[in-house]
C-alpha cells in the first residue's frame, strides 16, 4: 500500500476507481454538459467501453447535482436550462416563485420523503405519475404543477390526502412512532413538526453563514433527539448538501461531511489509517483526497466515487432495469477483472454486499 499523508492507499482499488471515473465522467459530459469533446455516438460508446455504465443510468455522473436523486431540484432550479431536460415539464414555474425559506423546506421534504429514489428507469418523465428515478410520487410536485407555492397550502393538501404521498423503491423511509396513531406516522411528523424544524434549521444557517455540512447534520439531529425522535443523518446530510449546492454563500460546498453506508464500504476498500486519527477525520481526509483527484467536492465523491462504486463493482441493476433492457443483465468492464482474474474479482465483489 502507498502512504500519502495519514492514509494508506490500495493502488489496485484506486486505479479501478480512476478507470470508472473516466467512464462516468464521459457519460456526464456527453449527456449533461453539451458534449465538450464533440464525440460521435460511436466514438462515445467506444470510449466508455463498459456495458454496465453505458446501459444502466446509475453509473453516469461525477457531480452530485446531475445524479438522478437530484433531478427534481435541478428541474425546478434551472427550468428550461436544466441540463437533463426535465425543467420543460415545469414551464409555468420560475425559481423566484419560491422564497429562500420555501426552497429550504422543499429540500428537506424531498430528502425526508426519499429523494425520489426509485431504481426504475424512466420511460418518459411523468408516467407514475410524475416519473420514476429522481421524482417518485412526491406530493409537492403536484402542488407546484397546480401553481401552489405556499408551504401552508402544501401541508393543507397533505392533511386531506388519503392516497400515498411518496413511493420510493429501494429506499426505506424514516421511521416515526406516535403512540396515538396506528398508521400515518411520517405524515403526522410532517404536519406537526416539519415547519418548525426547518424554521429552526433556517435560522441557524442564516445566522451562521459558511457552516460546514456536518455541522448542520449535528444541529438537526440534536433538535430531533431533544424531542424524542431518531437521528436523520442521511436526510440531514443530503439536505445540507442541497443548500450548499444552491446557496453556497450559506453552507460551504467544500466542507466536511458524514458518509453513507456504501460510501464507507468503498472508503475502507481504498484507504487504511496510516496514523492514529478519528473515524470522522479519516473519512474526510479520504474524501478530500478523492475530491482533489477528481476535481470535485467531498459531497460529489461521497456519492459518485464511493457509494456508486460499490454498486458498480457488484454490478447492481434493478429488476426494472433488466426488464427495460429486454432481460439483459450487464457486466462491468472493471480493470480489476483483468488484473485479478474473474474468480478473485467476484469473490471480492461479493464480500462488499
Amino acid at each position: 500500500m502507498k502512504k500519502i499523508g495519514n492514509l494508506l492507499i490500495d493502488e489496485d482499488i484506486l486505479e479501478a476507481i480512476d478507470d470508472y471515473h473516466v467512464k462516468s465522467k464521459l457519460i456526464q459530459e456527453y449527456y449533461f454538459e453539451n458534449n465538450p469533446k464533440k464525440l460521435t455516438e460511436v466514438d462515445f460508446k467506444s470510449l466508455v467501453d463498459d456495458d454496465l455504465c453505458y446501459n444502466i443510468p446509475i453509473y453516469d455522473v461525477l457531480n452530485r447535482r446531475y445524479a438522478a436523486f437530484s433531478s427534481l431540484l435541478e428541474a425546478l432550479w434551472y427550468g428550461d436550462k436544466d441540463p437533463k431536460g426535465n425543467g420543460k415539464y415545469f414551464e409555468n414555474f420560475k425559481r423566484y416563485k419560491l422564497g429562500k425559506f420555501e426552497w429550504f423546506y422543499l429540500f428537506y421534504m424531498f430528502r425526508l420523503c426519499g429523494s425520489g429514489i426509485n431504481y426504475k428507469p424512466k420511460n418518459g418523465l411523468f408516467d407514475e405519475p410524475w416519473g420514476t428515478h429522481g421524482f417518485g410520487n412526491f406530493w409537492i410536485i403536484e402542488e407546484i404543477l397546480l401553481e401552489r407555492y405556499n408551504i401552508e397550502d402544501w401541508l393543507d393538501s397533505l392533511s386531506k390526502r388519503d392516497k400515498p404521498f411518496t413511493n420510493n423503491k429501494g429506499y426505506l423511509l424514516p421511521q416515526f412512532t406516535f403512540q396515538n396513531l396506528d398508521k400515518g406516522h411520517l405524515k403526522y411528523f410532517i404536519l406537526r413538526y416539519s415547519f418548525l424544524f426547518v424554521k429552526d434549521l433556517y435560522a441557524y444557517m442564516n445566522h451562521n453563514p459558511g457552516l460546514s455540512i456536518y455541522e448542520i447534520t449535528d444541529y438537526g439531529n440534536e433538535w430531533l433527539n431533544e424531542r424524542g425522535f431518531k437521528r436523520q443523518n442521511f436526510i440531514l446530510t443530503a439536505f445540507a448538501m442541497d443548500v450548499a449546492e444552491y446557496y453556497p454563500e450559506i453552507v460551504n460546498p467544500k466542507s466536511k461531511i458524514y458518509a453513507g453506508t456504501n460510501a464507507m464500504k468503498c472508503i475502507k476498500q481504498i484507504f487504511k489509517k496510516a496514523n492514529k486519527m478519528s473515524d470522522f477525520d479519516f473519512t474526510n481526509e479520504a474524501f478530500e483526497f478523492l475530491a482533489i483527484r477528481y476535481n470535485a467536492n467531498r459531497y460529489d465523491v461521497e456519492d459518485s466515487r464511493a457509494c456508486d462504486c460499490i454498486r458498480y463493482f457488484q454490478e447492481y441493476q434493478s429488476p426494472d432495469h433488466i426488464k427495460k433492457n429486454n432481460g439483459n443483465i450487464y457486466k462491468n468492464n472493471s480493470i480489476l477483472k483483468k488484473k485479478w482474474g474473474l474468480e478473485k474479482y467476484y469473490e471480492w465483489a461479493n464480500k462488499l454486499k
